[in-house]
């Protein structure tokens, strides 16, 4: 078997998608995938040299590396975590930043399981679950998947929509129909490749850095204790701040970007063989570390932001109801606090950061969506069509309720897409989890038994939270109760939870199946320089 690339997905076409998501080999051929062989085209331009060299530290090297996790970061900083990060702030102050701290650590972690995946098979996450599962199981895993990238793109629709209000007096009715304009724009930058894409989306987070930072700056006076017991401090104060909590969980870790990390990496180029593969490793966990970190401190400073703000605040407001409605509608309310509190510039800011955010999260998840559609069914759609369902999918609810329910409830969609995301996390999280610990798929680069054991405990965790979440939620609302209803919803609930454990059980607990060591161990002993592969030329679209 030949050794496998790591495709570069800057080409003059489109071909970099198929390459990346089908698995094509450096001899122009395919691995484990079905189809005609494949023709060789030209030398990928993210291209490392000298990656076998020696063990020190590059920063050149270190540099061609950098731009997949800024691609993924964007969904660190989505209006998703706008909305909960406002709410933690506005609601309990400095007291939840710990678990920000605690869940960018764990997202990190993840996406390096993700890089190890990409790097020892030279598969992403959607092809490698695809020889794995059973064709009823790869559907279903698929239309999760799927409804998790459109549930995604709610929080981005929403948040573009209120940032066009803010800055324009656009109507949010008209906004979430003006952002199906975003689509063209990614598929505008995809055509400059990879690396012009990877620059603008780092333009963006840059947008929202500053914008946040300068609010900070703006804040007179410190509270330097409080904001690091809220960091180190791990405590909640009640319920509502438990369900706050495990919501910024879910909005900080997303499922998609398991499979887009895992197919970023393949960009790169670079000369094969274990010692090079596990730098590469080592690059890549440093490039995403950075990023994260930038999403850190934007997603501190949102809610340090929040928090001083709504204290400091002094508007009229005798019924509270002022107050009440900044807490309950974030996005919306929020800005006139910051103009109260910081002047008229921060409110501009916001808007400014919220309006990158939106437009930067719609992007990533469209290009994530190609990688699942082409990884789990073999499919090749083209990317007008595939933006173009995403976004009509995601659109349709959010304007529905705009419509119907008014802005007020438009803020509540972005919570409960939210929660979705997060229950649909283990789905792809398990299957990531018992491939990078089996060596009969990633090979040498599996990770030893403690580390898979704590990795466990990761998942666990996250499985807990949600069934957490769920009751909390559903104790808070009131909704079961005595009444037919409530009895119905109650027995719904409950049917609801048993076939999600039993789901995550099933997959968790079944042995993994298919073999790559061959196609690993060729990675990791092939001294070849990988070249990137791309389709046939005269490839149809569907």
């Amino acid at each position: 078997m030949m050794s496998m690339s790591s495709m570069s997905i800057d080409s003059e076409d489109n071909g970099e998608f198929d390459a990346i998501a089908t698995g094509e080999r450096s001899d122009g051929g395919q691995l484990g995938a079905s189809g005609k062989e494949q023709k060789e085209k030209s030398a990928p331009d993210v291209r490392v040299e000298g990656m076998d060299d020696d063990d020190s530290f590059s920063l050149r090297k270190f540099a061609a590396f950098v731009g997949p996790g800024f691609l993924v970061c964007i969904a660190y900083v989505d209006p998703g975590n706008f909305e909960s990060n406002l709410q933690a702030g506005c609601q309990f102050g400095y007291s939840l930043l710990w678990v920000l701290l605690w869940a960018t650590l764990m997202g990190l972690y993840i996406q390096a399981l993700s890089v190890r995946l990409g790097l020892a098979t030279g598969w992403h996450l959607a092809r490698v679950m695809r020889d794995e599962y059973p064709t009823p199981a790869r559907y279903s895993l698929w239309i999760v998947t799927e409804l998790a990238i459109i549930a995604s793109d709610v929080p981005e629709v929403i948040g573009t929509a209120l940032a066009l209000k803010l800055i324009f007096g656009l109507p949010t009715v008209w906004g979430v129909l003006v952002t199906s304009a975003s689509t063209l724009l990614f598929l505008a930058l995809q055509q400059f490749g990879v690396r012009k894409l990877e620059a603008f989306m780092g333009s963006l987070v840059g947008v929202m850095s500053v914008c946040f930072v300068a609010q900070m700056g703006m804040l007179e006076g410190g509270d330097g204790g409080e904001v690091i017991k809220g960091i180190v401090v791990p405590i909640f104060q009640n319920g509502k701040a438990l369900f706050i909590g495990i919501s910024l969980l879910g909005a900080v870790v997303m499922p998609h970007n398991l499979f887009l990390h895992s197919a970023l990496v393949l960009s790169r180029s670079f000369e094969l063989g274990e010692r090079a593969v596990r730098r590469a490793l080592k690059y890549n966990v440093a490039e995403s570390a950075l990023a994260l970190a930038v999403t850190l401190v934007i997603n501190f400073a949102v809610t340090i932001v929040a928090a001083q703000s709504i204290r400091d605040a002094d508007f009229d407001d005798p019924t509270g109801e002022k107050r009440r409605g900044i807490i309950d509608r974030p996005l919306q309310n929020a800005p006139d606090m910051l103009k109260d509190v910081l002047g008229k510039s921060a409110k501009g800011l916001f808007a400014a950061a919220l309006l990158a955010s939106g437009q930067s999260s719609t992007i990533t998840g469209t290009y994530a969506g190609q990688f699942v559609m082409e990884g789990f069914l073999e499919i090749k759609i083209n990317p007008v069509l595939r933006a173009f369902l995403t976004r009509t999918c995601a659109i349709l609810p959010s304007l529905l309720v705009t419509i119907i329910a008014g802005d007020e409830y438009a803020e509540f969609l972005i919570v409960i897409s939210s929660v979705f995301l997060s229950f649909q996390l283990p789905f792809a999280l398990i299957p990531l989890v018992k491939f990078c610990g089996s060596e009969k798929i990633v090979g040498a680069m599996a990770i030893d038994p403690r580390a898979l054991q704590r990795t466990w405990v990761i998942v666990s965790t996250i499985v807990f939270a949600n069934i957490v979440l769920l009751c909390v939620w559903v104790h808070e609302s009131g909704a079961v109760n005595g009444s037919p209803g409530g009895v119905f919803l109650g027995l719904f609930v409950a049917l609801f939870m048993i076939l999600y454990c039993a789901s995550l059980s099933a997959l968790a607990l079944r042995p993994v199946t298919q073999n790559l060591t061959m196609q690993v161990r060729d990675r990791l002993e092939s001294k070849d320089f990988d070249r990137q592969d791309t389709s046939a030329e005269g490839e149809e679209y569907i």
